[in-house]
This record gives C-alpha cells, structure tokens and sequence, in this order.
C-alpha cells in the first residue's frame, strides 16, 4: 500500500476533506504529534481499491493552543472521536465538531496530558530558543549597523571583552526575548564603535566579531560544560587582543 505526504495550512483542512470525500476516500484518523512549534497534525484517507487503497496523509504543522481549527466531521462523521481526543488529550481547539463531548470525552487527571515533555526535552527546547535568540540578536545588530548614519567622531578604545560580560550577566535575569534586545543592542553599539575607530585610523573594518561569536556559540552548544567555557575562554582572549592591535594602530 502507497503512502502519500503532503504539508498543507489550517485553510486547506475542509477543502481537503470535500475532495477526498467525493473521490469516496476513507477517513482513517486524525494523528496528533507533539511537536516543537505546537501541535502537528495528521490526516489520513485511504483511497478506493481503483487506487490501490493508496493512503494519503495531509500535515498541518505548528497548531498552537489558542489557533481554531475546523472539524472535518461535516464531511466524515467518523473523525469525531479523533476531534474530541485531540482536544482532551492535546489542547487543539476543533470548532463544530458534529459530536462534541466539551472535554469530556476523556477523563483525565490535569490538562492536555499529552502535551507533557520531560526535563531532558524543556532543556534541548529551551536550549534551540536561546541559540535562536542569539541569533536573530547578530541579524538585528548587522541591520542597525547598516543602518546607522556616517559621520560619527570615533569612540574610544573600550575593553569590549568587559563590557559584554558585564551585559551578559544582567541578560541571565532577563526572559528570552528581553534578552535577545539588549544583547541586539549591545551589540549593535560595539560594532558601530569599532567601524568609527577604524574609519578614524584609516584602516579596514575590524573583523565581524559578532558574527565569529555566533560561530563559536554554535559549537560550544554540542560540548561539555567545561569544554565550552574554555572554547569561549580563547574566543574572549582572541578578541580582546585583535581589539588591542587595532587601538594600538589607530594610535600610531
């Protein structure tokens, strides 16, 4: 028996569903995945035995708790079980549902208990969510630097080394997206300082450090605690003495 897979958005669930019903298609499930971005959806028909009982399988990704989804069961009365276990059992808001149990379809012992994930997998989560944020950080911060006028006095020389670790110990309090913006700001203000000094010494812009950062963050995402701290360690002191000959030209 063919599989058949195919992405689509929460505004193709109905018309999918009319199709497959007037090509006499059989409801098999609705599959709820418990996803990275939300919940994943699976809906699956099996095709008549002129099709080799084919089954094809349609993927909405990312359902969120407060998104709405319409219920197939206008079309596919069957699906109304599945309907009510995806809103018991994961949080999915299925509106008109034919046969709706209002949440009592299941009796459970706390909300949406399949939506539960383990340390191991709130830390990987939570972990991908900081690298992201630091990541939209350096292209907020490359955009500023664009963006900013021309013109500007040089800045002094400053220990940039110190001055990010200074900012980094106040973003460890900061949720993540407060701490993406400070960070993007930071940032966005050393480099504005090196290109300025450098403009002033009539020398070539310094390296993209922030860049080289993300780089080096990267990698120490997939090593020991101590490694890492070393990794960054030779990463601070690499910058640190870049910056120092770059003063010290600027200065001659």
């Amino acid at each position: 028996m063919a599989q058949h897979f195919e992405d689509i958005s929460i505004d193709d669930i109905l018309s999918v569903a009319e199709r497959e019903h007037e090509a006499h298609s059989r409801f098999v499930q609705v599959l709820c995945i418990n996803g990275e971005e939300g919940i994943n959806l699976v809906y699956s028909y099996q095709k008549t035995a002129d099709q080799g009982y084919a089954m094809h399988n349609y993927r909405v990704h990312g359902v969120k708790p407060e998104t709405h989804i319409p219920s197939v069961t206008k079309f596919y009365l069957v699906a109304f079980p599945f309907e009510n276990e995806a809103h018991d059992l994961f949080g999915v808001q299925v509106d008109d549902i034919a046969i709706d149990f209002k949440g009592g379809f299941y009796k459970v012992a706390m909300d949406k208990p399949m939506t539960v994930i383990s340390p191991a997998q709130k830390a990987a989560r939570e972990k991908a969510a900081k690298l992201a944020a630091a990541k939209a950080a350096q292209e907020a911060a490359s955009k500023t630097e664009a963006a900013a006028g021309e013109g500007a006095q040089a800045a002094p020389a400053i220990d940039w080394g110190a001055e990010r670790a200074k900012v980094e110990a106040k973003c460890a309090n900061l949720d993540a997206d407060k701490a993406a913006k400070v960070m993007a700001a930071f940032e966005a203000k050393m480099k504005k300082a090196q290109a300025e000094a450098a403009k002033a010494a009539d020398v070539k812009p310094a390296v993209d450090w922030g860049a080289e950062r993300t780089k080096v963050e990267a990698k120490c995402a997939n090593l020991p605690e101590d490694k890492a701290a070393k990794v960054m360690a030779a990463f601070e002191a690499k910058v640190r003495a870049a910056q120092g000959d770059a003063s010290a030209k600027g200065g001659e």
